[in-house]
């Protein structure tokens, strides 16, 4: 069982996060757009009043639901990352619940998201919190020689530049992939990518504990 996320903003009670566990789940498979408060209230069998405790405005209410959404996203890498002593497998463990927690995620959330600014930069300062995890992951890599020696800040910054693609609902549809797997394949990519080539004196196993943002 995962251990709950660190607390986001204000401490909801047991029936508010109840209710933000499923306002969640409804966003990532349907969209928020042309949902109204009472479509949401008579959803969840409660009372807009209730919803109104969460937050003053249904935007705020969204962009709650997301930001906890995002922030145990974030938890359960650092949380898997900080139980792996490989650079490759802490690297595939703080990426792939980002796989897994967005696997829900269709096609018309990510087009709400990108039709709401406050959400897209929720998601933008979320991307980027990950891609600094992942570029300090991609430097103990290459110190330890577990990783061909790669600018660790070039791999992050291509990486965001991937994942600000997959945003865009046109290139997943383009794609034909779903947002998921396109996280799924860009992961592969870069976890074969960095192998040492064959043949390449390979250092030592890295042995160190992850750094204190890994941990975070």
């Amino acid at each position: 069982m995962i251990p709950p996320a660190p607390t986001v903003g204000v401490r909801l009670t047991e029936r508010h996060q109840r209710l933000v566990e499923e306002m969640e789940a409804i966003f990532l498979s349907e969209g928020f757009r042309d949902l109204t408060v009472n479509d949401l209230a008579a959803r969840l069998r409660c009372s807009k009043r209730t919803l109104y405790e969460l937050a003053p405005t249904k935007q705020e209410i969204v962009l709650l639901v997301m930001e906890r959404w995002l922030a145990r996203v974030r938890y359960m890498g650092s949380l898997a990352a900080a139980e792996k002593l490989d650079p490759a497998d802490r690297m595939q463990a703080y990426l792939t619940p980002g796989v897994t927690e967005s696997a829900m995620a269709s096609s018309r959330f990510v087009e709400d998201v990108q039709s709401l600014r406050p959400a897209t930069l929720l998601l933008e300062a979320h991307q980027r919190e990950r891609i600094n995890v992942l570029r300090e992951i991609v430097e103990n890599g290459v110190r330890s020689g577990r990783f061909r020696p790669v600018h660790a800040h070039l791999v992050a910054e291509m990486c965001l530049a991937s994942i600000a693609r997959f945003n865009q609902p046109e290139f997943l549809r383009d794609a034909g992939l779903s947002f998921s797997e396109a996280f799924s394949e860009l992961y592969q990519i870069l976890t074969e990518g960095l192998a040492p080539r064959s043949g390449t004196r390979r250092g030592r196993r890295d042995t160190s504990r992850p750094s204190a943002s890994e941990k975070a």
